[in-house]
């Protein structure tokens, strides 16, 4: 079997920046494969929102293995720009930076007047564009809807001449499942049960063999929370208060559950909330009493160690190469961490 790989999203918001560099060199060295740091202007919880890629410039200099990676959007940085900041990185590091791109959330961009437009063309001509520009030191012309390119040079290529980061896609609609299949290197969706998974990595696999391409060739992950205690009833009550980010509603009448969601409530998501609503944020914290546990464990991984590999297990069988967890809502997460690092990666990595 191939290394199962897993991940860590740092506490972000939450740490400060000592906070964040100390906890991504201990990943390190504990041997986790992967960092993916929240990209965002502002987030729903009062904490400082420190920019992601130049915490992660500081950790690039600071680590020796570890995958970092963010998880952005199209909008908020012309393609050039982002090109050349991606490449620093990628430098600094050498050779260990991944992007994660999705269409965007309200939070980054409703209060900034920054658009949210065609988001899905944004994002496909932002990769086009980045990807051009890594692939040579010559000038270069591009014509989008979007963006264009007259004669332009970035004068710097990837670490080493490497063609291209890494670009993980995050998302669950059949024309963004499409593209993962076409052109993606990473899949990286949120908040779903083992069936779900397969049930849109079969969408994938089915594109990427349109194009000669199979599953061999993208790496799937899964976005996911993770409580780990002593046994389940301790981890579900660490995570319970937080039920309203565990689940996303689509996905629950997706999996089955048909839980009756007062109008008010419908629609409501993480990613179409602005910080400083706070009546819609409570809105969205409310929303959490009407997910049921049985719900919540089933789109999450919580329990013991041995729950926990368990349904680590059944994630594996549906096609999961690669988790990225939400540790820290865990009774301890020190400990988890710990765990995770000595005990469940050495489970599936002998």
């Amino acid at each position: 079997m191939n290394k199962i790989k897993f991940g860590l999203v740092p506490p972000m918001p939450g740490a400060d920046c000592e906070g964040l560099i100390d906890f991504s060199i201990k990943a390190d060295k504990l041997g986790f494969d992967s960092l993916w740091f929240p990209d965002h202007l502002a987030f729903i919880a009062p904490s400082p929102a420190y920019e992601a890629w130049t915490i992660a410039s500081a950790i690039a200099k600071l680590t020796d293995n570890i995958l970092i990676g963010t998880t952005s959007d199209p909008h908020r940085n012309h393609p050039a720009v982002f090109a050349q900041r991606l490449a620093t990185v990628d430098h600094l590091s050498k050779g260990r930076v991944a992007l994660g791109l999705g269409v965007g959330e309200s939070m980054n961009t409703d209060a900034y007047g920054i658009p949210w437009d065609n988001p899905f063309k944004r994002m496909t001509e932002s990769m086009d564009i980045m990807k051009l520009l890594w692939s040579t030191k010559d000038t270069v012309d591009y014509k989008g809807d979007f963006f264009q390119l007259n004669n332009a040079s970035l004068l710097l290529n990837l670490f080493q001449d490497r063609k291209s980061i890494p670009f993980y896609f995050a998302t669950h609609t059949d024309k963004g499942l499409d593209l993962v299949g076409r052109l993606g290197d990473g899949w990286m969706p949120l908040d779903l049960t083992p069936d779900l998974y397969r049930h849109y990595l079969d969408k994938i696999e089915n594109s990427a063999k349109n194009v000669g391409r199979s599953l061999d060739d993208i790496d799937s992950t899964v976005w996911i929370f993770t409580s780990l205690g002593e046994n389940q009833d301790e981890a579900y009550k660490s995570l319970e208060p937080y039920r309203y980010v565990c689940i996303m509603q689509e996905q629950l009448k997706k999996a089955g559950y048909d839980i009756d969601i007062p109008e008010e409530y419908q629609g409501l998501n993480y990613f179409n909330i602005t910080p400083t609503d706070e009546v819609k944020k409570q809105k969205f914290r409310d929303l959490g009493k009407f997910f049921p546990r049985d719900a919540v464990i089933d789109f999450t991984i919580t329990g013991s160690k041995k729950e926990c590999i368990k349904k680590i297990e059944n994630y594996i069988e549906k096609g999961v190469k690669h988790f990225v967890l939400f540790h820290y809502f865990s009774p301890d997460p020190d400990k988890a961490m710990d765990i995770y690092a000595k005990e469940i990666i050495p489970y599936f990595n002998p």
